[in-house]
């Protein structure tokens, strides 16, 4: 069952919501954070009433960590499993893919309970086996290597984040956002009739405006009347989308 986040908290936890999904045939609470495609980065506060809901109904807690290291404007990115209580209910999911911008090379790791790993397997082997072998070298490499390439690529996502959000602030009759804290994606809300339709309204950007933005459904049911925008680019790309944005809109 899906919870929606409150887009006016920006995207915030609704734990509330979460507790009245919760059934008897309830076996896990899986998020993301920083979020993929809010740019939410969830609060510690937060964090820990859901795992006080997880141990209250003995839920295992699937993390998506695979933007830790970019978090902007003084928000931290707190991990549920550093609570000690839920050593055995947590299962957490990283990614070289961001943190070194090893995209394509498929190869990342989870962190969780030893008596768990066994069960992980049996899904693990046969749907991947392992990773690519030569993928491991490389994030040996990346481990081992200078580590200030993570916060360079963080500093130039703060940048290009800072400038997609002016550029969105130039087309406030369009657009209203949140501004994102984390990861490089934000997630606006399209204003505009046209923008009830999230699927046409980014395929005609794509035919018409030539910027490619994927829809809000494709990330459930409340992500209609959204689209994500990624600011993982060049200030160049970042000012060339908006021109060929704000003269199709017009």
């Amino acid at each position: 069952m899906l919870v929606p986040t409150i887009e006016e908290e920006g995207f915030a936890l609704d734990i509330a919501g979460i507790r009245k999904a919760i059934t008897p045939s309830t076996k896990a609470i899986m998020y993301c954070s920083p979020s993929n495609p809010t740019g939410t980065v969830f609060a510690e506060e937060q964090l820990r009433e859901l795992a006080a809901v997880a141990l209250e109904h003995d839920l295992t807690v699937i993390t998506d960590e695979a933007y830790e290291y970019f978090t902007y404007d003084g928000h931290k990115h707190f991990s549920i499993a550093s609570i000690p209580e839920m050593r055995k209910h947590a299962v957490s999911c990283y990614t070289f893919t961001k943190t070194y911008a090893m995209t394509g090379w498929r190869i990342g790791y989870l962190h969780t309970d030893e008596e768990l790993i066994p069960q992980i397997a049996k899904a693990h082997i046969p749907l991947a086996i392992c990773a690519p072998v030569v993928s491991q070298f490389a994030a040996l490499a990346a481990l081992q290597g200078p580590q200030d390439c993570v916060t360079a690529f963080r500093e130039h996502y703060q940048a290009m984040r800072d400038l997609m959000c002016s550029r969105l602030d130039d087309m406030g009759s369009v657009f209203a956002y949140q501004r994102p804290h984390g990861s490089y994606l934000m997630f606006p809300r399209i204003l505009s009739e046209k923008g009830k339709d999230s699927t046409a309204f980014c395929k005609r950007l794509l035919k018409e405006a030539r910027v490619s933005t994927t829809p809000g459904i494709a990330f459930g049911p409340t992500g209609e009347a959204h689209l994500r925008l990624s600011f993982c680019v060049s200030e160049e790309k970042i000012n060339k989308a908006f021109d060929r944005m704000e003269a199709f809109l017009k």
